[in-house]
This record gives structure tokens, C-alpha cells and sequence, in this order.
């Protein structure tokens, strides 16, 4: 365990830090911090990398360590299942009716493109759940990610010098539906991005991040 200044975060040497006056200063950028504010923050083995749980990966490449892992979930299938018989009776009765009277009527048309619209989203959305993934490039300056399928979705970079905290924050909707959003902590803007499902994959992803910046700050 050791305590990282919340600011740039290099880690605290025990001098650094005054528990009675709960303050600390740190000896790299010179900024005094509350002692309680600081960041408290497990040591990574690399041990933990070295078996990806199913739906990870870690591999190198030319100039870069590789880590994803796979945004499947448990509700995919119900999902698939719910789009095809909703989003199959929606469509059916706005526009398969028309094909088949072989007539068109503007007010049915009108009328299901609400439907359509819902159904567009139900569908890509059941493809995320079933064909997503996420992949971290992480180098020695930092890194990029991606979130999505195929060549689809959301592309970010960041560099470890700017890096404070990483940590998961958890949200619970008015439903009772749980995700997950990995931080990346002094980064502008704020970094927040979706994680799996899964709590292996979660602890993966976020182990390998935290370890390599690590050993960023020992390289630095």
C-alpha cells in the first residue's frame, strides 16, 4: 500500500507525510495536500497478468502491450430474443402490411417510425452486448482504447504523465440495472469508460492499467 499525491500522482515517501497536522506535501511538483485526501493504492503484480480470465487478453506487439477483453453479457441472449419478437411484430404492422396489400399508406409510416427508430437502437444495442470488446494500447507514453464492434464505437488516448487515479465507479439505475465506468483520474476531460459485466474482466483491465503505470513512474 502506498499514498499518492492527488495531484500529480508520484508516490509519497512516509517523510512526506504529517498524520498529526494531516497534511502532506509532495517532494515532486511541491503542493500540500490533506493527508486524507491522498490516494491509497495497491501495489500490482505482474503475477496477475500472466493468466487473463476467459474474455481477456494480453499480448505484445511491436511497441505496445495489447490488453482487451470482451463486452458480452449474460443478458445478451434475452436481449436478442426480446428485439427480435418486438421489434419484429413493431415493423410487421407498420410496414410488412403495406408490402403485403402491396399499398402505401403515409399515416402507418408515419405512425412506426418511432418503432423503427426504437428497434435501430434495440438492434445495435443487442450487437454491442453480444459482439462488443474493449482494448487498451498501453506504450510508454501513455496509451489509446477503443469500445465498440468492429471498426464501430468509441476511440480515446491518454498520457501517463497526466494520470492521478484509476478507479471503478459503480451506478445502480432506478431499475435495479448495475454498470461499471473505469476513471481515469486527471486526465482533461475526466476519462470514463464502460467496462464488462463481468467482475474478472473488470479486475483484469484495470490491474494491467495500474501496473504499467507503475512502471511508468518507476521508468520516469
Amino acid at each position: 500500500m502506498k499514498m499518492l499525491c492527488p495531484q500529480c500522482g508520484s508516490a509519497l515517501p512516509p517523510e512526506a507525510i504529517n498524520i498529526a497536522t494531516d497534511l502532506a506535501q509532495c517532494p515532486e511538483c511541491g503542493r500540500v495536500s490533506r493527508a486524507a485526501a491522498c490516494v491509497v493504492e495497491d501495489e500490482i503484480s505482474k503475477d496477475v497478468l500472466r493468466q487473463p480470465p476467459p474474455g481477456t487478453w494480453l499480448r505484445q506487439e511491436a511497441d505496445a502491450i495489447v490488453v482487451g477483453a470482451t463486452m458480452r453479457s449474460k443478458a445478451a441472449w434475452g436481449a436478442a430474443l426480446f428485439t427480435a419478437i418486438c421489434g419484429g411484430i413493431s415493423m410487421f404492422a407498420a410496414y410488412g402490411t403495406q408490402i403485403i396489400d402491396g399499398k402505401f399508406d403515409p399515416f402507418r409510416t408515419l405512425f412506426g417510425i418511432p418503432f423503427l427508430l426504437v428497434t435501430i437502437f434495440l438492434v445495435k444495442t443487442t450487437i454491442y452486448m453480444i459482439f462488443g470488446h474493449q482494448e487498451w494500447h498501453l506504450d510508454e507514453d501513455g496509451g489509446s482504447g477503443f469500445n465498440g464492434v468492429g471498426r464501430f464505437g468509441k476511440r480515446w488516448r491518454f498520457a501517463w504523465n497526466n494520470l492521478t487515479r484509476i478507479h471503478i465507479y459503480t451506478t445502480r439505475d432506478n431499475h435495479g440495472n448495475t454498470s461499471f465506468k473505469l476513471i481515469l483520474e486527471g486526465i482533461s476531460p475526466e476519462l470514463k469508460i464502460s467496462l464488462p459485466e463481468c467482475k474478472e474482466r473488470q479486475q483484469f483491465i484495470i490491474n494491467a492499467i495500474r501496473y504499467y503505470h507503475q512502471q511508468w513512474r518507476r521508468w520516469k
